[in-house]
């Protein structure tokens, strides 16, 4: 078995990029010590692996007369090579992969014995729970192919209830656009977080879209209360949606098709592709063969118009979140309150956005504004909004950015503390619940109520009952959820506190929460400014324990109340463990990470434990430490020393067990109140 690492680079031509298999996050490095970087493989091999299908589409690209000669054998080893020479990922399509005979025995291979990620498009009908289960460990994304008759309101269904990260196809032709918009709705409904509108490519005239139904599309669009993007094929038309990357369709040089019958094509649309049957066939065809590869597809709608075969970007760092051109990620907050009172009006004074809003709804910004809070336009409102105890929630899946920087701020000002603020988390979300009751016989009730609701496991320890709940389960429905786990402690007389946490979802819960390291010290406050000077400024206010490091100042306190909380407008990290992991990524040094550990080293203790690694953004290096006023300042200074910018990130050890803590306390200051 392959243990893959985190981060895989890939060269671009002129440009790194660095790919996260889990998670699908993409890091584009665009400066002078990249541009001599050239192009060593595809980057992604769309694999129309079989020919076969259980629908009749009459619009549907594939040559009814090829033949399907690949083997689970063959197709190994043909993307093991690919994935040695550095592509990132493999899309099956078809056909109908799920129709390929031992296509199942194909991915579990594939995803234990190569680096490369894992997505199907598929019709869906051949989707079944069990088959499901049986994919979803190994593969990265799932894209449904959205048709009249094949029934894919219950695959999107069954999907969101799995908890597999997916997304739904939708061809747009004249036909359909009047039922787009009740299509997007629909989608949103369900659960659905994404939705690629596909553009007809092929002669049939009354498929293709003309200007007036391009215009209608585009209004479609305007409107999604789901987030919609184009496909490439789409190229400069709609001007008016907005694009990640401009230039070609990169059909044939960052993506490449191998057909069913073992040819080599730029796209699914090309013409006659080229014969190959190894994986250095493929790369030979890849590198030598672009004058073939290059060329537009004869079929009408093609959107390829020759010239540059890549956008030229100027320098800088790019960073986004997908599979396969899903260019999104999600974006989480997680604040406390001092009482349930407290949380359940911060929630309750923002009115749910509604689908036409495309952006922070006009009463948000008016109520942000009172307070001197102001919302840039390209901001999202979140897909999910709650509270629970003390505990606010809000989340959106899929984004470009941080969309929730106005309601962090607001929470500082109403005395609240975030406990969880991040975008394109590397984890799964789970939500950490906890029930606390005063009496045995309503203890055991709950464990039994419980485990007949099949929210996840949940471990017993003192009065109280603890468990991670799959976010799925959030996502399916919000307040229908919510609404369960407080009918669950009204009925046993009990009380409930929750919180969102990134987690690998493996964790033993009995170890997390015998894990006094996690909670037994001082509070702490990490807070990022724009500029040293700003960071410099406001130190000079401050009393007691403290350091100032570059653009970072860390407080420590017995306790940290609201009041010095709410001076603070600018990002925050609260920090409650007794260890904690101070994070170093240095840019623009030619020393190797030993080397750079190496002079750290004696500004640390014995028992700091130090590790030093390669990093997409540079050199990373990681200290384990109870004494972060000492360290912090330390790693900022050695990028002065060494000449290198340092970024600095700080998070306790343990954030599961901080959480567990944090849910505990609130539960036996609930039952003491009683």
């Amino acid at each position: 078995m392959v243990s893959a690492p985190a981060w895989r680079p890939h060269a671009l031509d002129g440009a790194l990029l660095w790919f996260h298999r889990e998670t699908g996050t993409h890091l584009r490095v665009d400066a002078p010590a990249t541009r001599h970087l050239r192009r060593k493989a595809p980057r992604l091999v769309l694999f129309g692996i079989t020919n076969a299908c259980n629908l009749t589409c009459g619009f549907c690209s594939r040559d009814l007369q090829a033949r399907s000669d690949w083997t689970v054998e063959s197709a190994f080893e043909v993307l093991s090579g690919l994935a040695r020479a550095g592509t990132l990922e493999v899309a099956f399509g078809g056909g109908e992969p799920l129709a390929f005979r031992g296509f199942d025995t194909l991915v579990q291979r594939l995803a234990t014995e190569t680096p490369l990620a894992i997505h199907v498009t598929t019709n869906g009908t051949l989707l079944c729970e069990e088959r499901l289960a049986r994919l979803s460990p190994y593969l990265g994304e799932v894209r449904v192919s959205l048709y009249d008759d094949n029934a894919w309101e219950e695959t999107v269904r069954r999907l969101v209830l799995s908890g597999q990260t997916f997304g739904v196809n939708v061809l747009a032709t004249p036909e359909r656009l009047d039922a787009l918009p009740g299509m997007l709705r629909t989608l949103h409904s369900l659960g659905c977080r994404d939705v690629a509108v596909l553009r007809y490519v092929g002669n049939d005239s009354r498929l293709q879209l003309r200007a007036a139904d391009e215009a209608r599309l585009t209004a479609s669009l305007a409107d999604s209360p789901v987030r919609t993007r184009l496909s490439v094929c789409f190229g400069d038309a709609l001007v008016e949606v907005p694009r990640l990357f401009g230039g070609d369709c990169g059909a044939g040089l960052d993506f490449v098709t191998l057909t069913s019958d073992r040819k080599l094509k730029a796209c699914s649309f090309q013409g006659p592709g080229l014969p190959i049957d190894s994986a250095e066939a493929v790369l030979a065809g890849w590198a030598r063969r672009q004058d073939v590869l290059a060329t537009a597809s004869p079929l009408k709608g093609c959107a390829r118009a020759g010239g540059a075969r890549e956008a030229s970007l100027p320098d800088g760092l790019r960073v986004w979140r997908g599979f396969s051109g899903n260019n999104s990620g999600d974006c989480v907050l997680v604040g406390r309150f001092e009482t349930t009172r407290e949380a359940s009006d911060f929630v309750d004074a923002l009115v749910p956005p509604t689908p036409s809003d495309r952006g922070y709804p006009e009463s948000w910004k008016a109520l942000l504004a009172a307070e001197g809070i102001q919302v840039d336009p390209e901001l999202y409102p979140p897909e999910l909004m709650a509270s629970v105890g003390r505990t606010v929630m809000f989340h959106t899946d899929s984004t470009l950015m941080d969309d929730f920087a106005p309601l962090r701020q607001w929470l500082w000002k109403r005395g609240g503390r975030a406990v969880l603020s991040d975008f394109f988390g590397s984890e799964p979300l789970f939500l950490a619940t906890g029930f606390g009751a005063n009496t045995e016989d309503a203890l055991d009730a709950l464990e039994a109520a419980l485990a007949s609701e099949s929210l996840g496991a949940f471990v017993r320890q003192g009065r109280a009952v603890f468990g991670l709940v799959p976010f799925r389960y959030i996502q399916e429905d919000t307040t229908a959820l919510m609404e369960r786990l407080q009918a669950l402690a009204r009925k046993q007389g009990a009380v409930v506190a929750a919180e969102l946490v990134r987690a690998s979802g493996k964790e033993q819960l009995p170890l997390h929460l015998a894990n006094r390291d996690a909670w037994l010290g001082p509070e702490r406050l990490l807070i990022h400014f724009a500029s040293a000077e700003d960071a410099a400024r406001v130190a000079r206010s401050l009393n007691g324990a403290f350091c100032v490091a570059g653009t970072e100042v860390l407080v420590e306190a017995d306790h940290i109340g609201s009041r010095l909380q709410r001076l603070f407008e600018m990002r925050v990290t609260p920090l409650t463990g007794r260890h904690v992991i101070v994070e170093a990524t240095y840019r623009g040094t030619e020393l190797q990470p030993p080397e750079l550990g190496s002079r750290l080293r004696p500004y640390l203790k014995p028992e700091d434990r130090l590790t030093a690694s390669d990093s997409p953004w540079g050199i990373r290096l990681r200290v384990r430490t109870t004494e972060p006023l000492r360290v912090l300042p330390a790693v900022v200074e050695l990028g002065t020393l060494v000449g290198a910018e340092a970024r600095v990130q700080m998070h306790d050890e343990d954030r599961l067990a901080a959480a567990l803590h944090r849910i505990r306390v609130e539960l036996e200051s609930e039952l003491r109140g009683r």
